[in-house]
């Protein structure tokens, strides 16, 4: 007796998979982003430890017995830990010399003052896996959970990821702003609300020797960080901290320039914008200026899949929705601007595009 024909679809093995190439490519896609993952947790290693910035201190080049020695650390985990940065080209290694830092590293990881500095942001991300852990739960409850009520870590690793905005802020947008510039040279009045760890009141006090600075924070752990930061920098006579809502903000016909950094979005929802910005606008001097930066929303959905930083913006609104901030889109800041009464806004160049900014005019 004859064994029946095998078919493709009845083998003695079962039935034959047809290849699924789209599904293999969301599989690829998945575990691509493990790989992220890992690779964000990794250089934050490295940043906490001070790994980076011994090997940096190295340019010729270490290994690893003598990497760990430096350091006081185990043999064992220092190997695994630079083998790990190597698979993900964070280092280079050849036989003769050891490990190295690859090439930008050392600016991009370790230098605060490059507009393109990352390790801050990178930091400040893995910081957030208390959110993403708790966000189930925060599903059903529909609470907020404060950054006040945060690891206290996350105050300093926002600060970090936001310091380079400072030197792109004077360095970058305000030379689009030629009046405020002359005006701050000459002695003017600065506002900084939304002053968070103080840095910006602290860079733009160096920057401009002559001016008034002032920064308002309205969470009091990030004021008394922000007076502290002040302190240490020797800026104590010539910066203030104020705690303070934006959105009770007095002043008239004060400030020069006042600046709102990732802040315009904390203080509310839409109407909330328009107050601040209306106060904003009388608490200005006759032609002063405002410059708001915000994160770079896309008006549509639509656009999310276009862009990195869509993505990651994306992901970061997770934790945004939890401490209870909102979402500005790029075209709505435009519209709140002109809405507030500012006279000729228009969108600011600068080079770092997790940034949306726009400056606009008090009347004359």
């Amino acid at each position: 007796m004859s064994n029946p024909p095998t078919t493709p679809a009845a083998t003695a093995r079962g039935p034959l998979v047809e290849p699924q190439p789209e599904k293999a490519a969301q599989w690829q896609k998945l575990f691509h982003y493990i790989l992220g993952n890992q690779a964000a947790w990794i250089v934050d290693i490295g940043l906490k430890a001070g790994l980076f910035s011994a090997i940096a201190a190295e340019s010729a080049g270490i290994d690893e017995a003598r990497l760990a020695q430096t350091l006081g650390y185990q043999d064992r985990y220092v190997s695994v830990w630079c083998r790990a940065a190597y698979a993900f080209e964070l280092l280079d290694w050849d036989e003769r010399s050891g490990y190295r830092l690859a090439p930008h590293l050392q600016s991009l990881l370790l230098d605060p003052s490059d507009a393109q500095f990352i390790g801050g942001r990178i930091q400040f991300y893995t910081a957030l896996y208390e959110d993403f852990r708790a966000f189930p739960a925060y599903l059903v409850s529909g609470e907020t959970w404060p950054r006040s009520c945060h690891q206290p870590e996350l105050l300093e690793f926002l600060a970090a990821t936001t310091r380079p905005d400072a030197v792109v802020m004077t360095e970058h947008v305000l030379p689009q702003a030629p009046e405020a510039l002359a005006r701050l040279d000459a002695g003017g009045a600065i506002l900084d609300l939304g002053a968070g760890a103080g840095q910006h009141v602290i860079h733009y006090a160096r920057r401009f020797p002559r001016a008034r600075v002032i920064g308002v924070e309205l969470d009091a752990r990030s004021v008394d960080l922000a007076r502290r930061n002040v302190a240490a920098a020797g800026l104590e006579g010539r910066v203030i901290i104020r705690q303070g809502d934006a959105n009770a903000l007095q002043e008239e016909v004060a400030y020069d320039l006042v600046t709102l950094n990732i802040a315009l979005h904390e203080t509310g929802g839409a109407p909330e914008y328009r107050n601040v910005l209306a106060r904003v606008r009388r608490a200005l001097t006759p032609g002063g200026s405002v410059v708001v930066a915000e994160l770079p929303y896309p008006d549509s959905p639509a656009a999310y899949r276009d862009s990195s930083v869509y993505k990651a913006l994306a992901g970061v609104q997770l934790h945004e929705a939890l401490v209870g901030c909102g979402m500005i889109t790029q075209g709505e800041l435009g519209q709140l601007l002109q809405a507030a009464g500012f006279a000729r806004t228009r969108i600011a160049q600068q080079p770092l595009p997790t940034r949306f900014v726009m400056i606009g005019n008090a009347p004359d």
